[in-house]
């Protein structure tokens, strides 16, 4: 028994830490310094754990002991799921900085369940020990099993429990497991500890019950899945005469996708309208690969009624998003149709490019991970190498990257850029945001794969061009404007372009953080 439970005791906690990463995405995000603080938090709390399991093994040395430890991982995950959601609401408004907000959600959250993991393989190694003589061969049987669990764990709480429930049934249903355990090693009050085991049960059914009653009836709903924590909810925008619209977000404070109710093949952010750059500068495309789904608002625009393309019953438009959530959540709440115009993969970008040997007239990039950065393996050489290659002759690239274009704030663009100009003939920046270029906004980077004629002229500018061989289609009265907001300044940087072996996103992004 003890084998067994130092196994299901390391899967539990792996369980524990894989679902951690959801219940702090609503407030925090998923990026890079959030998976740090969780990852960190946790291996603190466990160390100090087995400090003190083994600590208590040597003074009180019996199998209540042990009960005791399980019971206190089950009471802990209990906790964790009863207090997760006000804990980060109250991080998320007290704390402005990201890291510290982090950190702090990950102690106040899973700190009490992972010390009492920590205490548990230790003490089932003291009480496992019979002679000294065979201690090492105990020590490391008793390990092996622990992370034996620890990998069974990862690959169930990735690839099963969170494509299935929620996060708070999740949690419930440990809680549960873990009092199961702590009654099969008896000890002292096996009464309490039945009824909470049967407590914890009971609210990871009314928890799975409560959001699957709570998504069929609510103005806001709560997406889980294994690359993302995707909440759907309604507004209105009264920029827009007060307008309804839809908006997806994943992170806090930031939105993914949007739609407005009455128009829902209508582009809702500003920066998507300047993908009507690329049927601009290649009139003739019929070919659309898009990096990036979200809500797919890009995507039904392109082959709707409004769509800027020259014959978009004769387009074909390839969409790759990494997550199939994404795609449902698209069909459900933003009107996203089956046509026989498009197709979808359900892939890493990056992946896409590196195996794919098709040109597209048009690339799209619109890809992003926690607190809208570019994937690091999206905005190096060896992918703007690849990008190349997915662009067919006389086309166009496309990338929408959240920075500011001067300055050290623009220095996530800048290393961008940097890579983009070693594969494409042209380079050209257009501030999508409206804001001057040293202010953090969206910045639509159009790469060609040839230099433009009027380029290598010297004779015209992008606004020249509009209503001159080239003009704007009526469904795009503001190309103009879009043509306008060219960035004309210096394009020289001294930021070193990103590459897949040295690519510092995370401190290139520090700005994004500050928001």
């Amino acid at each position: 028994m003890l084998e067994l439970t130092v196994f299901l005791s390391g899967a539990l906690v792996m369980v524990l830490e894989m679902v951690g990463a959801r219940v702090l995405a609503p407030h925090v995000g998923t990026s890079a310094v959030v998976w740090t603080s969780l990852i960190g938090v946790v291996l603190a709390c466990l160390a100090a754990g087995a400090w003190a399991g083994g600590r208590l093994a040597d003074r009180m040395l019996s199998r209540r002991g042990l009960a005791l430890a399980l019971a206190g991982a089950g009471i802990g995950s209990g906790l964790t799921a009863l207090w997760h959601e006000a804990v980060g609401q109250w991080v998320t408004a007290a704390i402005g900085n990201l890291y510290a907000a982090a950190v702090l959600a990950a102690v106040c959250i899973f700190a009490l369940p992972a010390f009492f993991f920590g205490m548990i393989t230790p003490y089932a190694i003291r009480l496992r020990i019979e002679r000294v003589d065979s201690s090492g061969a105990t020590v490391g049987r008793l390990y092996a099993l622990s992370t034996a669990g620890s990998i069974a764990g990862t690959f169930l709480g990735g690839f099963v429990l969170i494509s299935y429930w929620g996060s708070t049934a999740i949690l419930w249903g440990v809680a549960a497991c873990m009092l199961g355990l702590s009654l099969c090693h008896g000890g002292g009050r096996l009464r309490l500890r039945a009824a909470l085991l049967a407590l914890c049960g009971l609210m990871a059914v009314l928890a799975a019950s409560y959001g699957h009653w709570q998504d069929g009836r609510a103005m806001s709903h709560l997406i889980e899945s294994p690359y993302n924590s995707i909440r759907v909810f309604e507004g209105v925008d009264w920029a827009q005469n007060g307008r309804a619209v839809r908006l997806m977000a994943t992170d806090p404070g930031y939105s993914q996708s949007g739609m407005y109710l009455d128009a829902p093949d209508e582009l809702y952010f500003r920066y998507t309208r300047f993908y009507a750059l690329g049927p601009h500068f290649v009139p003739q495309a019929n070919r659309v690969l898009m990096l990036g789904g979200g809500g797919y608002s890009v995507p039904k625009w392109l082959l709707s009624d409004k769509s800027p393309l020259a014959k978009p019953a004769e387009a074909r438009v390839t969409v790759v998003e990494l997550d199939p959530a994404m795609t449902e959540a698209a069909h459900r709440w933003f009107a996203l149709r089956d046509d026989p115009r498009l197709t979808v993969r359900h892939e890493d970008a990056r992946a896409f490019l590196n195996r794919q040997r098709d040109q597209y007239d048009l690339v799209f990039v619109d890809v992003f991970n926690s607190h809208y950065a570019v994937p690091f393996q999206m905005g190096t050489r060896e992918a703007a190498a690849a990008l190349r290659r997915a662009v067919a002759p006389g086309g166009l690239m496309l990338m929408n990257v959240i920075s500011a274009v001067q300055g050290p704030d623009g220095r996530l663009f800048q290393s961008i850029f940097n890579a983009l100009t070693q594969s494409f003939a042209e380079v050209r920046v257009y501030c999508a945001g409206g804001e001057p270029p040293d202010r953090l906004q969206n910045i639509m980077v159009a790469a060609f794969a040839e230099p433009r004629q009027e380029a290598a002229a010297g004779a015209a500018s992008d606004a020249d061009l509009v209503g001159a061989g080239q003009e704007a289609q009526p469904e795009a009265p503001d190309l103009p404007a879009m043509l306008a907001s060219r960035y004309v300044g210096p394009l020289t940087f001294a930021t070193p372009a990103l590459t897949d072996d040295f690519a510092p996103v995370e401190r290139y992004t520090l700005v994004l953080l500050r928001q």
